[in-house]
């Protein structure tokens, strides 16, 4: 399975229609607040999903038309999908559902569209709903975007869902409707029959503790499709400090086969437990399925920890750290005139001197007041005092001679995203697949 750049797909990805563009800037600006753009280190391409999954209305679903992540590419080519023959017409537009498949933990089914309009590539998509009606479903985002693309002269769109925490039959008949095509607003309806695919499940839990870290994760089962492979894991952490395990297939000699690019995995169920966080969670590796042998599977610890901005006035040295992760940020000096701010900060971390700029040039803000409703921030330009000793010094310069007191502004040091962009590897878990 390849890897591909995200940030060009995404880049290319239809813009939804003007009625959705305005919940996906709230989305998208409510995901930068609370999760504060963070940034995967090794993936920083991937930038976009961790704002994408705060978008109101699209949630898990939104992504590009990736073949080499679908399900339905492996399903296509084993010629497996059920044939279905069912049309709807609304406003000129004829949509039907040519067929479908219920593949492992993977529903989806592949559509044509006819009697398109000429539309901008921004009109290019479909939003529709699953399973409407379906009290199973309520309170889960199946209301989604599918993309439609022209292949030899046809406009083409495929819905895959991926099931979490409800259990459905192997024989089911799926309620979808379109509400909006191409620029287009209607009812395309239907009732689309599909069984499920032959599929192999083993159950293991396995665990793999660190009480450094304060989390372990369990391998709770495989789901072997004809299309896909689908790993159920359980991971249990301190309440205050939420664990995202992203994972790495490897063969029995630690040798890469597929990593988890797409950072954090489906979310199936998250409770309490006393003071311990436990999320169970489904990664699906679409178009992969696993030969039989002896495997690893290696989780990697992303540690997401919310932090405050500090005053100005805060008394120095002010130091920031988790109490799992080995990271430790300290902010030694803070000298401010009318025309900038400069920050002063040392860190212990593993990070090269470059990885850390970046991740604290995209991450620490000066801020006028704790949250500035008009996106008033300014980033810093960051230099190196002592690679050795891992001082840092930030520059934030005013856009104009400041009249605002020491007391207005609060720096947000980064802190957070460089913990979270900093993976733990804990130990791998060995399995087998018969």
């Amino acid at each position: 399975m390849s890897k591909h750049n995200l940030q060009n797909d995404y880049n290319q990805i239809p813009v939804p229609q003007a009625a959705l563009q305005e919940r996906i800037r709230q989305g998208m600006e409510q995901g930068k607040r609370e999760q504060q753009i963070k940034r995967p280190k090794r993936l920083r391409r991937l930038v976009v999903s961790t704002a994408m999954a705060k978008v109101p209305l699209l949630g898990q679903m939104y992504r590009p038309f990736l073949e080499q992540e679908n399900t339905g590419t492996a399903i296509s080519q084993k010629q497996l999908a059920t044939k279905i023959d069912q049309v709807a017409s609304d406003n000129g537009i004829d949509i039907q559902v040519i067929d479908a498949y219920y593949d492992g933990a993977t529903i989806g089914m592949n559509l044509t569209a006819t009697g398109v309009p000429d539309v901008k590539a921004e009109a290019r998509s479909g939003l529709y709903e699953l399973f409407k009606g379906d009290k199973r479903f309520e309170g889960t985002e199946t209301m989604e975007l599918v993309q439609f693309k022209q292949v030899k002269g046809v406009w083409q769109g495929r819905i895959e869902y991926m099931l979490g925490e409800t259990k459905l039959k192997d024989t089911i008949q799926i309620p979808v409707v379109l509400t909006d095509v191409f620029g287009v607003k209607g009812n395309w309806s239907f009732n689309v029959p599909v069984k499920r695919l032959p599929a192999v499940e083993q159950v293991y839990g396995t665990t793999v503790k660190n009480s450094i870290y304060q989390t372990e994760v369990t391998l709770d089962k495989l789901i072997q499709g004809k299309g896909s492979t689908s790993f159920d894991y359980t991971t249990r952490s301190p309440e205050k400090e939420w664990a995202r395990v992203e994972m790495t297939l490897l063969d029995s000699s630690g040798k890469e086969i597929i990593h988890n690019w797409t950072k954090s995995t489906q979310s199936v169920k998250r409770t309490k437990s006393g003071t311990a966080a436990i999320e169970q969670s489904r990664l699906i590796l679409g178009n992969y399925v696993i030969p039989k042998g002896s495997y690893l599977l290696q989780p990697s610890l992303s540690i997401d920890i919310n932090t405050q901005p500090i005053p100005l006035t805060e008394p120095l040295p002010y130091r920031q750290q988790s109490e799992t992760h080995p990271l430790e940020m300290t902010i030694t000096s803070i000298e401010t005139t009318p025309e900038q701010v400069v920050v002063e900060f040392s860190t212990k971390s593993s990070s090269s001197q470059s990885d850390m700029k970046l991740n604290i040039s995209r991450s620490m803000r000066l801020l006028e007041g704790t949250e500035p409703p008009d996106g008033r921030e300014i980033k810093p330009k960051v230099t190196v005092l002592d690679a050795g000793k891992q001082t840092f010094r930030a520059t934030f310069r005013l856009p104009e001679p400041s009249e605002h007191t020491r007391e207005e502004y609060y720096l947000e040091t980064g802190y957070s995203n460089t913990v979270i962009n900093t993976p733990l590897e804990l130990q791998p878990i060995p399995f087998t697949v018969n």
